[in-house]
């Protein structure tokens, strides 16, 4: 398993590389940051629930980029494997950190996914998780909000390693992470942007006690538009306020 999960970060980099290299045509570069608080109500041994809200926003201006509002519940059916069903709403800004436009277009998003880790030793894990988004966003004109939605499927499938130093039981743990994560569209309106986005994210976290750690990361984010030959180079600082509670 450890060699297998080697071979797919592999390919995971390559075909990024590959997109990035190849791919781009015109690319817009923009610096964001992101503020998240992130709770995990644990029910069980097996059950368990997870709020997330995330404030994304430009550094140019501090303009609104976009909120996102998660909801999941978890089953561990295994211990390294669980599955998880979900839903996303989201309100997204235009993507000028420049723009005076007030229009934010909203987005519900159903979403399935399971995620495996394989212990490599007692300090690394290698965790895998593929989630299949159902995007509904509402029609608009670029001005204004219009009536309906617009639906396509994407694929994500992201590989990270997790390190933690020290134990569990320490009275103030870090963990370090490093990941890749792929996102592939499909769907009878998805013409030119097969391929969404590419994230690669490191970050620290740090445990303040059983309940509480802060995070702080940086995401690399490389997205194709819809218009087939736009691509955006992003650099994110994301910054998180974890919250755990066991019932």
């Amino acid at each position: 398993m450890p060699k297998l999960l080697v071979n797919t970060l592999k390919i995971l980099l390559f075909c990024s590389i590959s997109c990035q290299l190849f791919a781009q045509k015109t690319v817009i570069r923009n610096d964001f940051y992101w503020l998240r608080y992130n709770n995990v109500l644990t029910l069980n041994q097996k059950l368990f629930w997870v709020n997330e809200f995330e404030e994304r926003r430009f550094f140019v201006n501090n303009n609104h980029h976009n909120f996102t509002a998660h909801s999941h519940l978890h089953y561990r059916y295994l211990p390294n494997a669980e599955i998880t069903q979900g839903v996303t709403f989201s309100l997204q800004s235009p993507q000028d950190p420049e723009s005076k436009s007030t229009l934010r277009v909203p987005e519900i998003r159903p979403f399935q996914e399971t995620v495996y880790s394989t212990a490599l030793n007692t300090k690394l894990n290698m965790v895998q998780r593929l989630r299949i988004d159902n995007r509904f966003v509402r029609k608009n004109n670029g001005l204004v909000l219009l009536d309906g939605y617009d639906f396509n499927l994407r694929f994500r499938y992201r590989l990270q390693a997790v390190y933690r130093p020290s134990k569990p039981e320490n009275k103030h743990p870090l963990t370090f992470k490093v990941g890749n994560e792929i996102m592939l569209n499909a769907g009878k309106r998805i013409v030119y942007n097969q391929f969404d986005q590419n994230r690669i994210d490191t970050s620290v976290e740090y445990a303040f006690n059983k309940n509480f750690a802060f995070e702080l990361g940086y995401i690399h984010w490389y997205q194709q538009r819809s218009v087939g030959n736009l691509f955006y180079s992003r650099n994110v600082l994301r910054m998180t306020l974890l919250h755990r509670i066991k019932l």
